[in-house]
């Protein structure tokens, strides 16, 4: 059986998440959507210094052609080996960002809701947004 392997990106993002940019990848792997998104709140509490007021982390599958074969037991400790080139985190970010955008609320929106995480966990990525500072 294969098992995905997700990737966790961090972007930072303005206060009405209209702009966002690349912060990170994170180094750790998870075998599903749902094991990501339970880590990404720890994931964002670690970026709390980025200098953009909103912090998102996007659970995601890097791509078919990276996914790697790995046992249903397996525990999320052991990370499989996917070193993801720089034009790979590029197009994790810019996915990651398109599909936020796809689905925030409007401005007002996102003051209102920002006073605790938003979350979305969809079949084939999750994302968390969390917004800093005022």
């Amino acid at each position: 059986m294969n098992a995905a392997i997700i990737v966790l990106t961090i972007l930072g993002c303005d206060d009405t998440a209209t702009e966002c940019h690349y912060v990170s990848t994170s180094e750790r792997r998870w075998p599903t959507i749902e094991l990501c998104t339970a880590d990404s709140e720890a994931e964002l509490a670690s970026h709390a210094n980025a200098p953009y007021p909103m912090v998102i982390a996007v659970c995601q599958r890097p791509g078919e052609s990276e996914a790697a074969a790995t046992p249903p037991d397996q525990t999320i400790t052991q990370n499989p080996e996917i070193d993801l080139t720089q034009e790979a985190k590029s197009d994790l970010a810019s996915r990651a960002i398109e599909r936020v955008r796809a689905v925030l609320p409007t401005t007002e929106g996102v003051r209102t809701l920002m006073r605790q995480p938003i979350r979305l966990v969809e079949e084939s990525y999750s994302w968390v947004a969390k917004k800093l500072r005022d």
